[in-house]
């Protein structure tokens, strides 16, 4: 055995007290983390999802990916696409 679980074993009151240093700990500790309903996210992105049903990888390319991306290019924040 450990010489550290020796000694707890030989000293119950302060392998207790230990124990009851943890729970306080714990309690403050989780007591002390804020807390929200909705917390407040800052999202840098936004995902654009149009279905086109039937169309292959080409036409949706054509008819709606390069409007999209024409359609927000000159848009004030726009980084990247």
């Amino acid at each position: 055995m450990n010489a550290s679980i020796k000694w707890f074993v030989s000293n119950p009151v302060a392998a207790n007290l230990l124990m009851m240093l943890i729970l306080v700990g714990g309690f403050f500790g989780a007591y002390g983390i804020g807390k929200e309903v909705f917390p407040s996210v800052s999202v840098n992105y936004i995902t654009v999802n149009m279905p086109y049903p039937g169309a292959g990888p080409k036409e949706v390319e054509e008819q709606i990916v390069v409007r999209i991306e024409e359609a927000i290019y000159n848009l004030d924040g726009i980084k990247g696409l």
